[in-house]
């Protein structure tokens, strides 16, 4: 794509297309640095989503266990 970008200046000024050139370098730069930023705010988002949704089931297992025990421990005295 630089090279379609190319210009021949009459004078042989080509420091345009170096100034061009360098800041094209540090928009790329730029946008590697927010996109790696942005990929470490998803992952934290995703760590603390799968911890919440962790603890959830851990606390409905839990209960489920703690009923069930509840259950057999009077089923048990009835006999």
């Amino acid at each position: 794509m630089q090279e379609d970008m190319k210009i021949d200046f009459q004078d042989g000024n080509e420091s345009v297309i170096s100034e061009y050139e360098e800041i094209m370098d540090r928009l790329d730069r730029l946008d590697d640095k927010v996109e790696f930023v942005r990929a470490e705010i998803a992952q934290n988002t995703g760590r603390r989503i799968g911890r919440d949704t962790g603890i959830i089931y851990g606390i409905a297992i839990g209960l489920i266990l703690f009923v069930l025990y509840i259950m057999l421990r009077y089923v048990i005295f009835l006999i």
